[in-house]
């Protein structure tokens, strides 16, 4: 019976190439996206949560109250982890202490991110893998680290590194552990762990540089476990606050689950945050499009109900039993959902790797878990979407049947047309949100931020305080080089940067979130920035080295003058008055808005980056000059719209990841309209006939069963737009700097849904009509 029944499937299947095409592919399309898509809500969703205990584990962070607004940092003083023993709830506690790292072992020289001075503790509270070395001794000695296996691999091949020395800036440090790499979904990301010792310092105030973790004994009280720690703070922070004079200062203590961490608010020194609702909309798409797929599946099967009329008609006139034939039908959709759970794995197996490459992340699935969700979305879809048309099947009576006359499921149709509605609801706002997204993005990259950014190359000097005293010469031979059209020295323009600065205007003291650029005469006209009142800083006038400032728009009216000019003003060691105001420029993504920015003379702090305007083609020139003077340092360069554009990587990602998801929902959407117009067309076939024979045209007949379907298209239409308009302004409203959504993005949206829908309904409408009316009219 069984090799019966995989005949007359086979058969079918055969027969009806396109139909079992569009049934097939559509249901791997969407079981492939809807899995793809769960995998990354997954990725998205459960950061950091690979360690032990990760429910029991805590970072403090800390939030300066000022006169004018409170600054939040990620950051916690450095004395803050030895208090933290004679906590009773108190398990362990560790602190990681970023660094700055330029990495040299044997003829590989690299600037590393990712590096972090840390103790022994650390690998009491987080569980790391340990490929080589021992957890329990590994940080316990001076000048000991341990490094991942990636930075293993990076710096000696498959050469042991245990045991080896690796120098890190001046200091050289042992190899003493080697652990797995970290999956990409963690915000404590890390290359080495560094060993030092913390007990040197002794000020609250002055260390506070670390990123503090707890580990509890059990799980925490977070509200009682933050009275504590405000309590020490009050005993030991605020007396150190008064003795400097910062008497209207305090510091508070928050504490974060490790979970929660990648969810939370920015903060100052923190790690790059995520948005949950991306995570949610495609955890709706993911669902939406399986669910979807599956309602065309049923549809297709059911639409092609008449063509086996008769088939089933002699079988029950043979003697075949209901059950029988519900048995034989959901056998044949056990095989169609087997072919297409198979397709379905291996477009997965095919996607994850591209999709990582595209994301930058790693998303994964064993074969086990592979395996076992083939196997349940195989068994769900059968039942699911075998049952129904089985049954719709097997109800045929065998004379009707075997005349070729079927029930008409009238409410079916209806139920159809609200799901195909809804589907082009979901249609409409996607391509709105596709839309929307390319012009706010296209808008990012055009918008003028108040400079010039094209051709800027920012070179990294080292470090070193050695090699710090070079930086003047290094800058002195790039300027020798004609291809070298301009340049400055200085601390830079990372859009990234940004600190809490303290000032004294108008005789008060102010916490501003600020930028305070240490440059020279040269950093304006290099970049091509407008001077809006007095003048730029200039080696003419002496004075300028130590007391002058050049201040932005939004300086000036963060501080109330309307005569900028001549203001007194101190701050970062400095102490003078204003010679100039610029327009304002954005340093930062244009998710915010301008800050106060303050422009000094670089001669009382460290040199960070040579910027300088050139042509790419013209890089050699940098190179060569750099080896003249850093041979032992790393030559680390970027160009300044480069550096700019990745502030948007994320961005980018998430367009590129909703297209993709819309792409696919429209197509099974069009699917979906597609089973509606062979189901309708289907139960309309005598009076497509009867139409035809008295003298209707093919036009008129495609028109006739196209129009309904564009009726709901445009219902759909007036249902999406201001769905879509809600949410696409909700997500504009992170942006500092916009667009406004204009009634063309709906009315493009809605023409091209149109034309979809049209493209669609033609093919089987011109089908219906170009059928021969004997054929549905001859048992009449």
């Amino acid at each position: 019976m069984i090799r019966n029944y995989l005949k007359i499937a086979w058969r079918n299947l055969v027969k009806n190439k396109v139909y079992s095409f569009i049934n097939i592919g559509g249901l791997a399309v969407g079981v492939t996206a809807c899995l793809l898509m769960l995998l990354y809500v997954r990725h998205e969703l459960q950061y950091d949560a690979f360690f032990e205990n990760k429910e029991r584990i805590a970072r403090v962070v800390s939030e300066l109250k000022t006169p004018e607004a409170p600054i939040s940092l990620a950051l916690s003083p450095v004395l803050l982890v030895p208090a933290l023993a004679d906590y009773p709830e108190v398990q362990k506690a560790t602190r990681f202490q970023p660094t700055v790292a330029t990495v040299r072992f044997k003829d590989k020289l690299f600037n590393e991110p990712d590096v972090y001075y840390t103790e022994q503790a650390t690998f009491e509270v987080f569980s790391y893998q340990f490929l080589q070395g021992s957890k329990e001794k590994a940080l316990n000695q001076p000048n000991s680290m341990v490094i991942t296996e990636s930075f293993a691999k990076k710096y000696a091949g498959d050469t042991d590194l245990l045991g080896q020395s690796i120098q890190i800036n001046k200091e050289f440090y042992v190899v003493t552990g080697i652990i797995a790499d970290l999956p990409s979904n963690t915000d404590l990301k890390i290359n080495a762990l560094l060993s030092y010792d913390f007990s040197k310092v002794n000020s609250w105030v002055d260390d506070l540089s670390v990123f503090t973790f707890v580990l509890f004994k059990q799980l925490p009280n977070l509200p009682l476990f933050e009275q504590k720690l405000n309590k020490l703070s009050q005993q030991y922070i605020q007396p150190e606050l008064k003795k400097m004079g910062e008497n209207d200062y305090s510091l508070v203590f928050g504490t974060e689950i490790l979970a929660d961490i990648h969810y939370s608010a920015g903060k100052i020194e923190d790690t790059p945050k995520g948005n949950k609702q991306y995570s949610y909309l495609f955890l709706f798409l993911a669902f939406f499009v399986l669910v979807i797929a599956l309602l065309n599946y049923i549809n297709l099967l059911t639409a092609q109900a008449s063509e086996r009329t008769k088939e089933v008609g002699v079988r029950k006139a043979n003697g075949a039993q209901k059950k029988q034939l519900i048995s034989q039908f959901l056998f044949e959709s056990l095989f169609l959902n087997t072919i297409s759970v198979a397709i379905s794995i291996t477009l997965l197996e095919v996607s994850i790797p591209l999709l990582n490459d595209l994301l930058q992340i790693q998303l994964q699935a064993s074969w086990q878990e592979i395996s076992l969700g083939g196997s349940i979305s195989l068994v769900l879809i059968t039942l699911l979407g075998g049952l129904y048309p089985a049954f719709v099947l097997s109800d045929f009576h065998p004379l009707q049947a075997l005349r070729g006359i079927s029930k008409r499921y009238g409410h079916s149709l209806t139920l159809r047309q609200v799901i195909t509605t809804f589907q082009f609801v979901l249609t409409v706002s996607m391509i709105v949100g596709v839309i929307v997204i390319y012009l706010q993005m296209s808008f990012l990259q055009k918008h003028n931020l108040g400079f010039d950014k094209d051709q800027i190359l920012v070179v990294q000097l080292p470090r070193d305080s050695l090699a710090q005293a070079q930086g003047v010469a290094f800058a002195n031979s790039l300027q020798k080089h004609s291809k070298v059209q301009k340049m400055t020295l200085g601390s830079g323009l990372e859009p990234d940067a940004m600190g809490g600065t303290n000032f004294r205007v108008n005789g008060k003291i102010r916490e501003v979130m600020t930028r305070f650029i240490f440059t020279d005469e040269q950093f304006v006209p290099l970049l091509g920035m407008k001077i809006k009142e007095g003048r730029n800083l200039s080696l003419v006038n002496a004075s300028d080295k130590n007391g002058a400032f050049l201040v932005n728009e939004a300086f000036v009216k963060m501080s109330g003058w309307k005569n900028p000019i001549g203001q007194p003003i101190e701050g970062f060691e400095k102490k003078g008055q204003v010679i100039g105001v610029v327009k304002n420029f954005n340093y930062r993504s244009l998710h915010n808005s301008v800050e106060p920015i303050a422009i000094v003379y670089h001669n009382t702090r460290p040199l960070r980056t040579v910027m300088l305007k050139i042509q790419p083609k013209n890089l050699a020139v940098v190179k060569t000059t750099w080896q003249s003077h850093y041979a032992n340092f790393p030559l680390e360069y970027t160009f300044l719209d480069e550096m700019f554009d990745k502030q948007y990587h994320k961005d980018q990602l998430m367009m590129l990841l909703f297209n993709t998801f819309a792409f696919l929902t429209v197509f099974v959407s069009c699917l979906g309209l597609f089973s509606l117009v062979i189901f309708a067309a289907e139960t309309r076939t005598k009076e497509i006939g009867i139409r035809k024979v008295l003298g209707a045209s093919i036009l008129q007949i495609t028109t006739l069963i196209s129009k309904d379907f564009l009726k709901l298209v445009m219902i759909a239409f007036v249902i999406a737009s201001p769905i879509a308009y809600y949410f696409m302004d909700k997500w504009l409203a992170d942006f500092a700097y916009r667009i406004t959504i204009s009634w063309w993005v709906f009315a493009l949206a809605g023409v091209a849904t149109i034309s979809i829908a049209l493209i669609t309904v033609s093919w089987h409408s011109i089908k219906a009509a170009l059928a021969n009316p004997v054929k549905s009219l001859k048992t009449e």
